[in-house]
């Protein structure tokens, strides 16, 4: 297959769709988003996150535009296509002044064969995009979908349009109402015979191949199929005939299986594999891909006491302990998502995480997201799409959702990092507090799971994160096995979080400022501290209403674990930081000490998509937060963590989250006086957390404990605060100096 790609300038115009009759006119750069253009042209600030400049792009939202490029025609006529990767949102498609057609779905893939619409030489190809609230303005909708959505007040009303939902304001970001040609566009000159479809699904011996062949020609009778493939020194070849059938399905049983495993449950082996189609003997089509041979089972009750109930993975037969970060979207401008890759992604594995939980008020990523997590594996739990908001049912938009499914289900299903699909994020939480039963949501009860069971055989799915059936709706005294905590997000340690009965912790996190210098590249000169009635800390925390909550709750924390709050920048900031670092150490320990009880923890978040006062560890400039460091050793495949103060002793656990027993020496230190306070020998079975000991300790005695210890793997190192709140902020300190030399 020819691709040739029609990125980079492109001509723009635009103008008020029911306004004024002038047009402005412009260079537009595709991949891209007119806003960035807009920008690049003078028409908004050149740096839109800075201060209040994102609020300059709502006088846009109500415009139209129009893209417009020419290109060279192929040689060629035959299947021939003319494909856009991600349009934003509803459009129209020209070519050479003739419509071709129209979407209204900017998660999926449009694509219209040209062939026999070019001519030789010139040609011009337009796209006409509308103003997406126009288009909302006069969707018509039920009441319900204002009633039912009204108390989250996000994105409100435009639940019909099939865009990121944070784009209409989040509390992680700002309203950003983006139209443009997001993705690739590119002409595809597609081989005489090709895979309409191709399905590997894998078990721990092999995989059965399921295709539909492609071709205008109707003799199947002389095709040939063979697919070849390697993982070191473990192969297979396998050849068969197409036998006049467009589509059919074949098991690939492999000698010395080389299994793909998540992060620290041994290797994530990939099959490099190449499938042929030959016709008449002559190789017609050729296509790459890497194979992951794994079995996944999500083993789970619908709700739980806290003690009958359970919520875990099972990956090729062996239960896996989740440790890993919900993935919000890289930047309010999903074009530049994928520059964002490399450097986002690095972080990852580092942080200890071997799971992912792509959240449903994201995008769909590209391939070398998921390629990145099959390669290191990482698992994914991936949302469709929607989030915190009814959705209407109409038969027009249940089949948008029925199209865009299918779509992303057949695009991501081969990629073996993916263990779950999830119809939503807290949907069915939103409509159980509303009075509404969950079960009756077409969209995730009905539509979804009919399109993965024709398309995605074996792979685990549940409704809605967190899932709430009929009878957890009836039965409010019963908990979901999975859950998101929030609460009040007071402090820490709060019974709403060391008594939640959930089995599997799917989201729940803590604020931290950006450093100083983070914070002056998006915060004005004049208003950079103090953050009291200061309208940009306001907006950048994240509320577009301006309203100071989310502020004021960072400081209430602050002031939770120090009694009180300081008053100069770089003090506060560190205040925060050491606040949100403790939190989120002691939410993932918990859960880990816990084991097996307790199964897995996503935690909010890992990295900013916008410049923000927020829950992420890492900031938007890639800045590390002092929550790094302290999650990084706190997930590590094998560490030695403290429990919580019980019958005057602190006790402590291995937490081994490997395939391999680990055995070795541990001490424990007091970090002021260098007193060993515990020793010992350890030996931790694989896979389990164990209590290997416990001293004594006071709640009234406020102190920081070191923990190391030797195995034949290496050395490791964690620590544990120890004491009832407030702390001393100076002392406090003290102790993050003696922890930056140990570490270091």
């Amino acid at each position: 297959m020819k691709s040739i790609s029609l990125n980079g300038q492109w001509k723009l115009k635009g103008r008020e769709q029911e306004g004024s009759e002038d047009f402005i006119s412009l260079n537009a750069i595709v991949p891209g988003e007119v806003q960035l253009d807009l920008s690049e042209a003078g028409y908004l600030p050149i740096d839109l996150f800075m201060g209040k400049n994102i609020f300059e792009t709502e006088k846009y939202e109500g415009w139209e535009w129009w893209y417009e490029r020419s290109f060279i025609a192929p040689d060629e006529r035959e299947n021939v296509y003319l494909v856009f990767c991600g349009v934003d949102c509803i459009a129209e498609y020209f070519l050479n002044g003739e419509k071709i057609g129209e979407s209204r779905n900017a998660f999926i893939r449009h694509e219209f064969e040209i062939g026999k619409k070019l001519t030789d030489g010139k040609n011009t190809v337009a796209v006409h995009i509308l103003s997406p609230m126009v288009y909302a303005h006069y969707r018509p909708f039920d009441i319900s979908a204002i009633y039912f959505s009204g108390h989250i007040g996000f994105n409100g009303t435009a639940t019909a349009l099939r865009k990121p939902p944070h784009s209409f304001g989040w509390d992680i970001m700002p309203r950003a109402i983006t139209s443009g040609l997001w993705r690739d566009v590119k002409i595809e000159v597609r081989d005489k015979f090709y895979f309409e479809q191709l399905f590997f699904k894998s078990d721990l011996n092999g995989f059965t191949v399921a295709y539909e062949l492609k071709s205008k020609y109707c003799d199947f009778n002389n095709v040939e199929l063979e697919f070849i493939g390697e993982c070191g020194e473990s192969t297979f070849c396998k050849k068969l005939r197409a036998n006049w059938k467009i589509g059919g399905r074949e098991y690939i049983g492999i000698e010395n299986p080389q299994l793909w495993w998540p992060y620290g449950y041994g290797e994530a082996n990939l099959y490099d594999t190449t499938v042929n189609i030959y016709s008449d003997g002559e190789l017609v089509h050729t296509e790459k891909h890497k194979i992951g041979l794994r079995t996944v089972e999500l083993d789970r009750t619908d709700h739980t006491d806290g003690v009958h109930g359970k919520f875990r993975f099972i990956v090729n037969g062996v239960e896996v302990m989740c440790r890993g970060t919900n993935w919000v979207p890289l930047d309010a401008f999903h074009s530049r998502d994928k520059s964002r890759y490399e450097k986002a992604l690095s972080l990852v594995k580092d942080i200890g995480c071997n799971i992912l939980r792509c959240w449903g008020g994201n995008v769909y990523e590209d391939h070398e997201f998921f390629d990145f997590c099959d390669a290191n594996g990482i698992m994914v739990w991936q949302d469709f799409a929607m989030a915190c908001n009814s959705y209407p049912e109409d038969d027009e938009f249940l089949e948008d959702m029925r199209r865009e499914v299918e779509f992303v289900v057949r695009e991501y299903r081969n990629h073996p990092s993916i263990i779950l699909w999830s119809g939503d994020n807290e949907i069915d939480w939103c409509h159980r507090n509303l009075g509404r039963d969950p079960d009756t949501n077409v969209i995730t009860r009905k539509v979804i799971p009919d399109v993965i069971n024709k398309n995605d055989v074996g792979r685990p799915y549940i409704a809605s994160s967190p899932y709430i059936t009929g009878e957890k709706f009836r039965n409010n005294t019963l908990d979901p096995s999975e859950a998101h905590l929030w609460g009040a997000r007071d402090y820490y340690k709060a019974d709403f979080y060391k008594q939640s009965k959930a089995h599997f912790v799917s989201e729940t996190g803590y604020h931290g400022c950006p450093s100083l210098e983070s914070i002056k590249n998006f915060i004005s000169e004049d208003k950079v501290f103090p953050y009291f009635d200061n309208d940009e800390w306001n907006l950048h925390s994240t509320d577009v209403n301006l309203n100071d909550g989310r502020v004021m709750l960072m400081h209430k924390q602050v002031r939770q674990l120090f009694g009180e709050v300081p008053e100069n920048a770089e003090d506060y900031i560190l205040a925060s930081q050491i606040s949100q670092a403790e939190a989120k150490k002691y939410f993932i320990e918990r859960i880990r000490a816990n084991r097996p009880k307790t199964s897995g923890i996503i935690w909010w978040n890992l990295l900013d998509g916008w410049p923000q006062m927020s829950d992420a560890v890492v900031d938007y400039y890639f800045t590390k937060k002092l929550a790094y460091s302290y999650i990084k050793r706190s997930q590590a495949p094998f560490a030695i963590i403290a429990g919580e103060i019980s019958s005057w002793n602190l006790p402590f656990f291995a937490c081994n989250d490997t395939l391999k027993e680990k055995s070795g020496t541990v001490t424990i230190t007091d970090i002021d006086t260098g007193e060993i306070v515990f020793e010992s020998d350890f030996i931790s079975p694989a896979n389990s957390t164990v209590k290997i000991g416990a001293f004594p300790v006071y709640y009234s005695e406020k102190r920081m404990f070191v923990i190391r210890w030797k195995t034949s793997d290496g050395e490791g190192f964690n620590h544990y605060t120890s004491g009832n709140v407030p702390l001393d902020f100076e002392t406090y300190k003290k102790w993050l100096r003696k922890l930056n030399n140990i570490y270091h």
